[in-house]
């Protein structure tokens, strides 16, 4: 049978008989078959090639006839680039730009600076001036960069399920109501920005009866009641950790989930750092149900359900006013009469922790603070003020007004608001940006209540479960495309600005407002600064203008103080709702929090934060159900057992995950997970939380019933599942007195060690990278571990790989469990490469992949690397990564839009090679190359690592050992400095200081 392939010069001799001939091949290209033939093949499709010579067509001829036998070879599809027809002055092809901004969680604003390269917004950093970060961001922050490049983020407006544009919703619904509002209602989430209350009020002032909701199902309003208890208005609590020796958190987790916990964080450091064996430092004490970040870090930590807290709160209230004589005469004797239901609850062993406690602090009087977390019922709010008054702390603890905006009378919770639809009262309901179908308590039923009404608006950034039941959907603009403004939790106003134009034609809640309130055709940004120029106004508006987009904020904006005065008989009335509220003692409680990775399930389709180990569990890609060792042996159950949580008639099934360190009777469960709208990527993954809670019990609720499935099992994907050191000196911690008494503790573990490989010897003015890292001030939020992976480049890998240990972090968080399990201590450790001197990795690799530099870096060339592994297999430290797989083709969420976030500073590996932490030598090499252009050396402090950057305690510090004055060399020259493994000869240029905890001495713990 005649060969049917056609080869590229088939066309030309098709049709000719006899002999021809040619005196080369060449001639037979001219003919103007094969021309026409060759340019279908070529990429940009037909047109007539240009002055093309004899000897290129040879080449392609000859890359012709190389390919002619591979099969399956088809020609790609143009990409079409467009260049810059005149290049922007302020744009130079690889150099950085940076821009101010704020990102919103729930109406509080996070100052940010926006790192951009010719116009595509790579990273996420802090901005040094805005009190909510000073310079430090959380994991939110920096995955946010990624939720920009989100491929599966909704990309066109729809009427049903026709496409639709922005003019077609503007005639519909710019046009006025004949009802005044009447059935119109509003569902937005909590806010400050002064633009959107002025648009309110300009829907209002148009629609009387209108009616809008605040809902956001991680915010509560129990601070703000319990405060209109204690002061009989509804105050905002402020605290200053610098000025805090004593601190008491009761279920607050205040340096990773609550408001402002960036400052937090630091602020708590600056006081917590111990510089010398002689210093100073805070002590904490936490009572929580499941160990938090915070509880990790405690000195003394009390594990209690939810419901017991307040009445551990009133016993440490009751001590300190009667034992303590803290303000004498302060409280009258009903209101002291009132502590002691509670104050009975109080086993002895737990009375002895309350006592020292209360001691401890009164001894710190003006220099204590109480602190409540937000999901404790408004008693323990009034508790904690009233505490709080009695220590007059106003240094450490103070009240400002709110900082989210209301709607007055006109505003009502989100169960009104069902309730309103149920009776058929609601014509028209605009949700904006809020997912309340899948965030609502489930016994409202909104998702088959939304149905019910004639229309529904909803602006969101996903075709997701709310968008599911809704007539008219506009997508919504990123945080990062969008114009507008916010307020930090002490009020400081920011503006908003975007980096790039929206991907998708999205639109924000103010554009949407503005329609309503029958505003002309306006985009966000004329918006922002007409509202702006009409409440600053002046002849130097323009100015202030520039002024507050380049700083990112609006200077002298805080909220001011309020001087409050206690009010006795609301804090009376607290008492006596927390007394009657007790729920039966060997009740099993179920208690709901934000997730560390996902928060309430807005973050659940980023890739970055699913594969972002826990930072107590380690837990990636799904949401367990946590109990105490305790607990679970009591139930008969296992990690990863699958049981059933029932509760008010309602059911969901979810693996298990025995805690240490978690209260007994007591189920702990995050939110955010059990995804169904178009999100594919947080499809399936975890079970839906929400589906237990209850308008009434948003928080915690007791009666939850716990059923094991008999032979179901789930495989959770861990990134650490021993905890102990096995008597190894990896993760060291002392208490203070021990450390007072033998400062040269870690002698042993720090020097020159003997070796048979060669000194380095550095050149006299060759700067030499090193890292120091302190454990006392660590919390193991993880902030670093994603401000590495978006800086380097890191993919994403996926469960399945999880399980089988191939995530790809450079950067990892060890955390190591001592004591008794039931009351754990906890030591956090980030752990990357050491970049020691006498590297293991470096003799044992066969082509010289992985050398040392002259600055003391442990450098990997990735073409050089042929994946045999033995520098894995010889560093002791396991901080090595492998691509077994080219995981930026191979896993959809590395792929498409998300490249558009990759830093281009950074080698994008494939397949095959080994990489780890470079201590951010792109980083490096850029500081070396302005300070060559400037002539000049490089100076302390110029190079930042990302990790470095984005830790809100300042943890970690980087720099060159030739800048003595640095904070990083002063660190490794204290007496609790260490090199982990010292007794390997390696030499690392990552040193640690061991962890100083400063226990109370007269607390046994209970």
């Amino acid at each position: 049978m005649a060969d049917q392939r056609q080869t590229p010069w088939s066309p030309a001799l098709d049709g000719k008989t006899g002999k021809a001939y040619w005196r080369s091949l060449a001639e037979l290209l001219e003919s103007p078959e094969l021309r026409e033939a060759a340019a279908r093949e070529l990429p940009g499709g037909g047109g007539e090639p240009v002055a093309v010579s004899r000897r290129s067509w040879l080449k392609l001829l000859g890359a012709s006839m190389a390919l002619a036998g591979v099969s399956g070879c088809r020609s790609r599809a143009a990409d079409k680039i467009v260049p810059y027809v005149t290049t922007p002055p302020e744009v130079t092809p690889g150099v950085l730009r940076y821009y101010a901004t704020s990102l919103d969680l729930d109406g509080f604003a996070t100052g940010v600076l926006v790192e951009s390269h010719e116009g595509r917004p790579t990273k996420i950093e802090g901005n040094p001036e805005h009190p909510a970060s000073l310079g430090s961001t959380g994991a939110y922050e920096q995955a946010s960069v990624l939720g920009l490049y989100d491929q599966h983020r909704a990309r066109a407006a729809r009427r049903g399920h026709d496409p639709a544009t922005w003019q077609a919703f503007v005639q519909q619904f710019g046009g006025a109501r004949s009802d005044g509002g009447a059935g119109l209602r509003f569902v937005l989430r909590p806010t400050g920005s002064p633009l959107v209350l002025d648009l309110i009020g300009r829907v209002q002032a148009r629609y009387p009866a209108a009616r809008f909701t605040f809902h956001a199902p991680a915010r509560s309003a129990h601070p703000a009641r319990g405060a209109e208890l204690a002061f009989g208005a509804p105050l905002q609590a402020q605290y200053d950790f610098r000025t805090a020796d004593v601190i008491l958190a009761l279920d607050a987790d205040f340096l990773a989930s609550m408001p402002f916990h960036a400052r937090y964080a630091r602020q708590f450091a600056e006081r917590r750092r111990l510089g010398s064996p002689t210093g100073t430092m805070n002590r904490l004490y936490v009572i929580e149900p499941g160990l938090t970040p915070t509880g990790s870090i405690a000195d003394h930590r009390l594990r209690k359900r939810p419901s017991d807290v307040p009445a551990i709160a009133a016993a440490i209230a009751a001590e300190l006013l009667l034992t303590e004589g803290a303000r004498p005469g302060f409280i009258p004797p009903q209101a002291l009469g009132a502590l002691e239901p509670l104050r009975a609850r109080v086993s002895e062993a737990e009375r002895r922790f309350v006592r020292a406690l209360a001691r401890d602090l009164a001894r710190g009087g003006l220099a204590s603070v109480v602190v409540a977390g937000e999901r404790q019922p408004p008693g323990v709010h009034a508790l904690a003020h009233l505490m709080n008054t009695a220590l007059r702390n106003d240094r450490a603890a103070w009240t400002t007004a709110g900082t989210l905006i209301t709607a007055g009378a006109a505003e009502q919770d989100l169960t009104a608001l069902a309730e309103e639809i149920r009776r058929g009262a609601v014509d028209t309901l605009v949700l904006l940006e809020n997912n309340v179908v899948y965030t609502a308590p489930a016994d409202l039923e909104l998702a088959g209540l939304l149905r019910s009404v004639p229309s529904r608006v909803y602006l969101g950034l996903y075709e997701d479960e709310t968008a599911a039941g809704c007539d008219w959907f506009v997508p919504a603009a990123h945080d990062l495309e969008a114009w507008g403004d916010a307020r930090a939790y002490d009020g400081t106003t920011s503006l908003v600005q975007p980096l790039i134009e929206p991907l998708f034609q999205g639109k924000t809640a103010s554009e949407v407002l503005a329609v309503f309130a029958g505003e002309p055709p306006r985009s966000a940004r004329e918006l922002l600064r007409d509202a702006w120029a009409a409440r600053r106004g002046g002849a130097d508006f323009d100015a202030f203008w520039e002024d507050a987009l380049r700083r990112g904020l609006v200077e002298g904006t805080a909220a001011p103080r309020e001087s409050a005065s206690l009010r006795l008989d609301g804090v009376i009335a607290a008492l006596a709702q927390l007394a009657a509220a007790a729920p039966p003692p060997e009740a099993i409680e179920v208690a709901f929090s934000v997730d560390a990775s996902v928060y309430d399930g807005r973050f659940a389709n980023n890739p970055w934060l699913l594969e972002l180990p826990d930072p107590v569990t380690k837990l990636t890609w799904d949401n367990a159900a946590l109990i105490s060792p305790e607990t679970a042996k009591a139930l008969g159950v296992e990690s990863e057992d699958v049981v059933d949580l029932e509760l008010g008639g309602r059911k969901i099934s979810i693996p298990v995950l025995v805690a240490p360190g978690h209260a007994d009777r007591t189920v702990s469960l995050t939110l955010g997970y059990g995804r169904s709208g178009a999100e594919s990527i947080a499809a399936g993954v975890g079970s839906d939380a929400y589906r237990l809670r209850a308008a009434a019990t948003p928080f915690f609720a007791a009666g939850v019933s716990v059923t094991k499935r008999p032979d179901q099992k789930h495989k959770l994907a861990r990134t650490q599942t021993h905890f102990r050191l096995e008597g190894r000196p990896v993760a060291l911690s002392v208490p203070l007195t021990v450390y007072r008494e033998h400062p040269g503790f870690t002698e042993a573990l720090k020097g020159p060690q003997p070796s048979l490989m060669p000194a380095v010897a550095p050149g006299p003015l060759k700067e030499q990278w090193a890292m120091t890292i302190d454990l006392t001030i660590c919390t193991g939020c993880s902030a670093c571990v994603v401000a590495c992976q978006a800086e380097n480049n890191v993919p994403v890998v996926g469960k399945e790989e999880v399980l089988n240990s191939r995530e790809m972090h450079w950067l990892r968080i060890d955390s190591y469990v001592s004591s008794d399990p039931r009351d754990t201590a906890v030591v956090h450790q980030p752990m990357m490469c050491q970049h020691c001197e006498k590297a293991p990795c470096e003799y044992v690799c066969p082509v010289n992949a992985t050398t040392h530099s002259p600055d003391g870096l442990n450098e990997m060339t990735y073409n050089r690397c042929v994946g045999t592994r033995f520098c894995s297999n010889n560093c002791p430290y396991k901080v090595r990564r492998f691509n077994w797989f080219d995981y930026g083709e191979l896993r959809a969420f590395n792929t498409g839009l998300s490249r558009l976030q990759r830093n281009p500073d950074v080698t994008v590996r494939e397949r095959g090679v080994m990489e780890k932490c470079t201590y951010c030598v792109q980083r490096i090499r850029r500081a070396e190359i302005a300070s060559r252009v400037e002539d000049r050396p490089i100076r302390p402090g110029e190079v930042v690592t990302a990790c470095q950057q984005a830790c809100p305690t300042q943890a970690i510090q980087f720099g060159s050992l030739t800048h003595e004055e640095t904070a990083m060399v002063a660190w490794r020259g204290e007496p609790r400095s260490y090199a982990v493994l010292h007794d390997q000869g390696t030499r690392p240029r990552t040193m640690y200081l061991a962890r100083v905890n400063n226990k109370n001495p007269e607390i046994e713990e209970p």
